[in-house]
Order: structure tokens, then C-alpha cells, then sequence
């Protein structure tokens, strides 16, 4: 019995001990040297596909990103909202393009063609004449510039002098040259 109660008186001491430990606080108060070094900035380890444009630097290269989290991802800094212009070294940075089906018809010098969206015209270099598809005739650009045309399904009566034709959709129907005479199938 006696071996266990100095067992015990043993335990509670150490548990006494380890008490006081845990509640000692360490204070460091500066001194001479350089101090503690700073942590790193936190990067983000996820970011979405969200498209809000944001220019950004990281030392004396400025570059568009997506935004802001795809920026501090790539450990720049971000300046201010909307893409980068040109102005700085290097040229014209590279702008990213939502995936947004609305057509337009751009003009560079002579020839015109259609973009998926305005983004994809500027990147190529062209600018925007109007939205919509370029239609032959009207000078430029050598014939019927490719059309690009989602697979939605919204049939359409379409007619070609005196034939009619049903088409999944409105742009396809303009594809094949036939007008939209109504909604629905033919």
C-alpha cells in the first residue's frame, strides 16, 4: 500500500509541475539585430474560374489575369481592376476571353471576319464594326467568313426562295443562307 501512495504523490506532483509549465508565458521584448523575420504572404492554394479582369505587377512585369486570385496565386500584386493597356515594357500583355457566344463582325485593314465575342476580335488585333456576323458583299475581306453556332436546340423555319427548311437553330439556318421565317419547325 505504501509503494502506491508515493506512486500517487508522485503522479500529482508531476501533474502540479506540468501545470505550472503550461501556464508560464514567454515575452520577447525587442532588442539590437534584425528581429523576427516576417512571414511570407499567404497565397490562395484554390481559386475559381470567375472572370473579373484585374491588372497586376510583380517587380517590373505587368500582366492581365482572370483575377485577383489567380494573381496572388502567381505572386503578383494586384494595381487596379480591368486589364493591363500598353504603355509599359514589353508590349501589349495578354487579355483573357470569357467562352460567350455573341458574334461580332470586326474590320483589320481590309478584311473583316466574325469573332465569337468582342474579346477574341481585340486579341487578334481587329476592331469591332458591329455585333452580329459579317454578311458577304460589302467589300473586304475575299467571301463568307467562317460563322460560329452554339448546339442549342430552338428549331426555326428557314426559306430559301421557295423552299423551307426546319433547322435546329437560328444560326444555323444562316449558315446554310436561308431566312427565319418563324419559330418552330417548318
Amino acid at each position: 500500500m505504501r509503494f502506491f501512495a508515493s506512486f500517487f504523490r508522485l503522479g500529482a506532483l508531476a501533474l502540479l509541475f506540468g501545470t505550472l509549465l503550461s501556464a508560464c508565458v514567454v515575452e520577447e521584448v525587442p532588442g539590437p539585430g534584425p528581429g523576427p523575420r516576417p512571414l511570407p504572404p499567404e497565397r490562395p492554394q484554390f481559386c475559381t474560374r470567375e472572370y473579373d479582369p484585374v491588372c497586376a505587377r510583380r517587380g517590373n512585369d505587368r500582366q492581365t489575369f482572370p483575377n485577383a486570385c489567380q494573381a496572388e496565386a502567381q505572386g503578383y500584386r494586384v494595381i487596379r481592376g480591368g486589364e493591363c493597356r500598353g504603355g509599359g515594357g514589353g508590349g501589349e500583355e495578354p487579355r483573357f476571353c470569357t467562352r460567350e457566344y455573341a458574334p461580332v463582325c470586326a474590320r483589320r485593314g481590309g478584311e473583316r471576319q466574325t469573332f465569337s465575342n468582342s474579346c477574341e476580335a481585340e486579341n487578334a488585333g481587329f476592331r469591332v464594326i458591329f455585333g452580329g456576323e459579317c454578311r458577304g458583299g460589302g467589300g473586304g475581306g475575299g467571301g463568307e467568313e467562317p460563322r460560329f453556332c452554339t448546339r442549342e436546340y430552338a428549331p426555326v423555319c428557314g426559306r430559301r426562295g421557295g423552299e423551307r427548311q426546319t433547322f435546329s437553330n437560328s444560326c444555323e439556318a444562316d449558315n446554310a443562307g436561308y431566312r427565319v421565317v418563324a419559330d418552330g419547325p417548318c
